[in-house]
């Protein structure tokens, strides 16, 4: 049997019912059908016979009131006829429900029904428009016709209708019976047959429901569990079944795979076997706390192979109730997760190491701050002496021209060394603020005027835009001054001759203070300036490069700006210049009156 044959099953039940009730719905609305038409034919040639016989009647007595009348007096013989046919219908007003005679003339553009058995009397005549839809079957009797028609009468109504003319009257007479009543027996007939046809067929398929559908519902339910034995069978994952005291009732293939046991071995033993010892008492504990209060359990093991060897597993143990609610056994799924442990503890002892290297570069950068400083400070200022000659002459050109150089190579390793040392203070987190409040323009205009002398040599024009009335800034002077000198110093550096070189200075849209360096220099591309944000890149590197630099300015001024809590970023376009910012929060603004 497929899986899918109880649906099979299903499908031919309901299309043999479904067959059943079009060919019964068919035989009992042909039958219906033939019914109404025969009744139909014979309520016409009733209704015909009715209205011939009463236009003859009429003819009669109108023909009886003309002799017995005097000359001219027509009207009065009509008149005469009148009555009589009124007092005829008022003894028999009809037929059926809604059967009955009318009686109509034609006055100038309208058709008067003068009586009817029913609605009309000859006190209160009704008139309706010759052109209009209504009193068709009375427009064609006055019109000398006569048959029968279906079609609206004066009351808008739909009827079955035999109209005959009396011509001696110059009227017509109609017989009529409305179309609803006609069809009402044989619509209430097709309502019974369709309501006994509907309940037979509920009945037999009822029956014959009872009796399949336990055996549909029975291979259904075989092939589900076939189903789910294969996907057990063949799941990627060892899953194993045991009663409620623990013992092995299931495993599947990959459980024999994994741990090296084969069925035989493991069937009636408890899963204690998988027991690497390397887990504490404490989370069995958890476990079968856990399961017998009939929750799901989640967690990492350690579990043994057969053989001895360990492995880890991501496993899920869940409960199996019966219908009483009764935890009957327990379901567990181990996944495999070796690898994924290894590659953890890798990371891991990676990220130790790291740490391990990190503080030992903190710890030797700290111990160097001294030893290097203090013989630095002797090279500098020993030589600075000599280049002002303060103990005497040197006696030769070339030892000034040597201790000008042994002053200023001094002078620049001991700035890379306090690079160095404030970008590891920086990323050790040790980096105190001596804050204070400071005018931003005076410190703007302090700092370009330590480059002037830079600038000037090379050429590169320096100008200061600065918004009127800034607020007093709340920082670091030295490193509010260090992070405008890295920034304009890059800038002069990176400028060539007739080039300029703009110190921004402005509060933004939300408060926040821009300090922005712009130049029109040589300018980064996107490859360049990722290498220029890392510590020790330099654009311009190689034994043959034209600028000098240690590579940590924008790394540092960078860090120095995000302890203040702003935000650094730098925009550039090859050959179109540079402009680095340093956003400062508008929480480090003091207004007027604020202290």
């Amino acid at each position: 049997m497929r899986p899918d044959a109880g649906t099979d099953h299903r499908r031919w039940l309901y299309e043999a019912i479904g067959l059943l009730a079009a060919i019964s719905f068919a035989v009992m609305s042909f039958s219906i059908w033939i019914l109404y038409e025969t009744a139909f034919q014979e309520e016409g040639a009733r209704l015909v016979e009715l209205a011939k016989t009463q236009a003859i009647l009429i003819d009669a007595m109108a023909a009886s009131e003309e002799s017995n009348s005097r000359p001219g007096r027509t009207e009065e013989a009509v008149q005469s006829t009148l009555g009589h046919i009124e007092k005829a219908q008022r003894d028999y007003p009809g037929f059926g429900e809604s059967g009955e005679f009318a009686f109509g003339r034609r006055e100038g553009a309208n058709i008067v029904i003068l009586l009817s058995g029913r609605h009309v009397n000859r006190g209160v005549p009704v008139s309706v428009p010759w052109e209009s839809t209504l009193a068709e079957p009375m427009r064609r009797a006055l019109r000398g016709e006569s048959g029968t028609v279906i079609d609206l009468d004066y009351r808008a109504a739909k009827v079955l209708a035999a109209f005959e003319p009396v011509r001696r009257l110059n009227a017509g007479v109609v017989a009529k019976i409305d179309l609803a009543e006609i069809r009402r027996p044989f619509l209430r007939a097709a309502g019974v047959c369709f309501v006994s046809l509907l309940l037979m067929i509920a009945i037999g398929a009822s029956l014959f429901r009872r009796i399949s559908v336990p055996l549909i519902e029975g291979e259904k339910a075989m092939g589900e569990l076939r189903k789910l034995h294969q996907s057990i069978e063949q799941s990627p994952l060892m899953i194993f079944i045991t009663d409620r005291e623990g013992r092995i009732e299931y495993v599947n293939p990959r459980f024999c795979e994994i741990t090296g046991y084969s069925v035989d071995e493991v069937i009636g033993r408890n899963p204690r076997i998988l027991n690497s010892g390397d887990m504490p008492r404490e989370f069995f504990a958890e476990l079968w706390s856990t399961l017998l209060s009939g929750r799901q359990f989640k967690a990492e093991i350690k579990d043994r192979r057969k053989d001895g060897s360990s492995f880890w597993a991501q496993i899920v143990t869940s409960p199996v109730r019966n219908k009483e609610g009764l935890i009957t056994h327990f379901v567990a799924v181990h996944e495999d997760i070796t690898q994924r442990k290894q590659a953890e503890q890798a990371t891991q002892a990676a990220r130790e190491q790291a740490e391990i290297a990190n503080r030992a570069k903190t710890e030797l950068l700290a111990n160097m701050s001294h030893e290097l400083r203090t013989p630095l400070n002797a090279i500098i200022g020993f030589s600075e002496g000599m280049k002002l000659q303060l103990f005497g002459p040197l006696g030769s050109a070339k030892y000034e021209e040597y201790a000008e150089d042994i002053n200023a190579s001094g002078q620049h390793l001991l700035k890379l060394i306090n690079d160095i040392l404030d970008v590891s203070a920086i990323e050790a987190g040790k980096t105190t603020l001596q804050e204070e409040l400071l005018n931003v323009v005076e410190i703007a205009e302090t700092s370009l005027r330590l480059v002037r002398a830079r600038a000037e040599k090379g050429s590169v024009s320096l100008f200061l835009e600065a918004s009127d009335g800034l607020p007093p800034l709340l920082a670091d002077g030295r490193r509010i001054k260090q992070i405008l000198l890295n920034l304009l110093s890059n800038a002069v550096k990176f400028t060539p001759e007739g080039g300029r070189v703009t110190l921004k200075a402005g509060i933004d849209e939300v408060g926040r203070l821009h300090l922005a360096v712009a130049d029109t220099g040589i300018g980064m591309d996107e490859k360049e300036l990722t290498l220029a944000m890392t510590e020790f890149g330099q654009v311009d590197g190689g034994l043959d490069r034209r600028h000098e630099g240690t590579g940590l300015g924008l790394p540092l001024t960078k860090g120095l700006v995000e302890i203040h809590g702003g935000i650094f970023s730098v925009e550039s376009k090859k050959g179109h210049g540079t402009t680095a910012s340093a956003i400062f929060p508008a929480s480090r603004l003091k207004k007027n009156g604020e202290t």
